[in-house]
Formats: C-alpha cells, sequence, structure tokens
C-alpha cells in the first residue's frame, strides 16, 4: 500500500570490510536491480491482468487447448509438451499453460496488452533512487508481429527486473494502484532539517475489480495449482511460479541446462500487507520454480506474518 520496500537481498554477498578479494565483480551489483531476465510464466498474471481488465475474458470462460499454437513457422508448445483440453481461465493460471495465456492476448487485443504491460511499469525505470536500475527490454513488442505478443503473454522474448515485478505484483493486490518503490522513509540533513518521502501514487494501472479477480484467481493457483509450496497454513496466499528459459550466450535459442525459477505472490487475501519476489537462477537440484522459489516465498511469507503478527484467517 505504501510502494516502501521492507527487504532487499541478493546473493552471492560480500563483505564490505573485505571488499578488494571479491573475485567476480558481478558480486557487487544489485541483481534485484539491476538485472534483467525473461520472467517466464510469473507474467501471465499481467497477461491476465490486460484480459481482466478489458472485460475481454472471465475467470470462468473456457477455451480448448491442444497443446500447441502455430504463427507462420512457429510452433509454440505447452511445458512439457502437455495437452490440458478444456479450461478455464482461472486453470490456465493454475496449470500454467501457454496457449491459454496466448487465448487471452489473442482476446484482450495487442493495443491493450501493451498499454497494461506499460502501465505495470515494464520496459521503465521506477526511479527508487538506487544505482544502475535496468529498464528491461519490451522492445519485441513495439510494432512486432503476433508471434511476439504471443510469446510475451507467456513471459518469453520479453526481459523485466525483480523489482518491476514486486512493484507489479503489488499493484494487484492493492486494488490496482501502482506504488513508487521506496528505500527512505525521512531523510535529516545537516542543518538539521527533516525531509520525510511519503507514499507515492503512480497510476491506478488495473480497475478495482478486475484486481480484487485477479487475486482470487492466484490465491487458486497456490490452493491448488503449481503454487501449493508457496502457501501458509491459516492463511490465503495469492501467488504464481515462472520457470524460464535462459537465452544462449553463444547464439540464438535458449541454454538447455539453465533456469531462472521465480514466485511472484503476496498476502493475506483480502488484506495484503507484503508483496514478494523470490528469484532463483540456474537451480541445482531441481527444474521447476514450483519445488526452489515456491518453498523460499512460503517460508518468508510465514515468518512475515509471524513478524507482523497478523492473526490467521482460516482454520
Amino acid at each position: 500500500k505504501t510502494g516502501g520496500i521492507l527487504a532487499m537481498a541478493n546473493y552471492p554477498d560480500f563483505d564490505s570490510n573485505l571488499f578488494n578479494k571479491v573475485e567476480d565483480v558481478r558480486t557487487y551489483r544489485n541483481a534485484a536491480v539491476s538485472e534483467a531476465y525473461e520472467p517466464g510464466s510469473v507474467f501471465k498474471p499481467i497477461t491476465m491482468a490486460a484480459g481482466l481488465d478489458a472485460e475481454a475474458i472471465t475467470p470462468e470462460e473456457t477455451y480448448e487447448d491442444a497443446g500447441f499454437v502455430v504463427y507462420d513457422e512457429f510452433v509454440i508448445k505447452n511445458a512439457l509438451d502437455k495437452t490440458f483440453g478444456v479450461q478455464t481461465m482461472t486453470q490456465v493460471l493454475e496449470q500454467s499453460i501457454n496457449t491459454g495465456a496466448i487465448y487471452v492476448v489473442n482476446k484482450t487485443g495487442a493495443e491493450k496488452f501493451l498499454d497494461t504491460v506499460k502501465k505495470f511499469g515494464f520496459g521503465s525505470v521506477s526511479d527508487v533512487t538506487l544505482p544502475a536500475e535496468a529498464t528491461g527490454n519490451i522492445k519485441n513488442l513495439m510494432g512486432g508481429g503476433e508471434v511476439h505478443y504471443a510469446t510475451a503473454a507467456f513471459g518469453q522474448g520479453i526481459t523485466v527486473t525483480a523489482l518491476q515485478l514486486a512493484q507489479a505484483f503489488a499493484a494487484i493486490a492493492n486494488e490496482g494502484k501502482l506504488m513508487k518503490p521506496r528505500i527512505v522513509e525521512t531523510a535529516l540533513h545537516s542543518d538539521g532539517r527533516k525531509e520525510d518521502f511519503g507514499p507515492q501514487e503512480l497510476r491506478q494501472v488495473i480497475s478495482s475489480k478486475a484486481a480484487h479477480i485477479l487475486a482470487a484467481m492466484l490465491v487458486s493457483v497456490v490452493e491448488v495449482g503449481h503454487g501449493k509450496r508457496a502457501g501458509v497454513p491459516g492463511y490465503f496466499i495469492a501467488g504464481k511460479t515462472g520457470t524460464a528459459q535462459v537465452a544462449k550466450t553463444d547464439g540464438p535459442g535458449y541454454d538447455p541446462d539453465r533456469t531462472v525459477g521465480t514466485f511472484a505472490g503476496f498476502g493475506p487475501v483480502p488484506d495484503p500487507a507484503f508483496a514478494m519476489v523470490v528469484k532463483i537462477v540456474n537451480p541445482k537440484a531441481v527444474r521447476f520454480a514450483e519445488s526452489s522459489a515456491a518453498p523460499a516465498f512460503g517460508e518468508m511469507a510465514q515468518y512475515l506474518l509471524n513478524y507482523l503478527q497478523i492473526p490467521p484467517t482460516r482454520r
């Protein structure tokens, strides 16, 4: 509700007393702010937000998944080549179905989709007052063809930062209102002057109605979908997994041996107190975010709910 950043952490870290002992200069970067990456399916709620705000879809609306969609010479498939048959829009998020996200973009329209992506803050800096903030890259959507919108629908072909994701999910939690992220609450100047930096609302990204509907759909992802391990007993938690491929550095295409697992969400619903993003680069023992980023999110969410002394709302 305030845009205040409660915590931000990166690994590997370094001891500032032994600054010159760090071997890799990249360790000094604040990856949450300066490292843009293809988010994968954690971006699907942004696609769904556009469709709900335009009233182009409803949570109960169905479509029939054939397992793939064809654009000219390009064949886009679901993860693990799965076919799901008739599915609702809520199930598209629960099962993280690529073709379902494409269905939503096609019903919403390219112009509305791009406008919503921009309004959420993707493709621009947040001015969070931290150095080297990356903009991310949504240029594929600027005059791009249908296939670029299709892949962006499930988070490929565009890049974002972890901070942008956190800001966007916080807006969904905040009834569609996007707040400016901030790390300083008050500045005390040498002349004794006190400067306060209060909450700053940037804009209404999606309607309050669309935000409430989407929050309920994201709760369903945690209750019955791929986000179960992000849940906290006694609370309704909303969120979405994303297991993203990593582009090759030595040519076109994606590296078959590298992934990035992300879980983004907020809680407790219906009165969220925090939004959070967990991003794990190239997890070693597991492949999908539901087994890497989601459990980490759940552990920290449980800690936060206890720390903030928010009583359970369910049995």
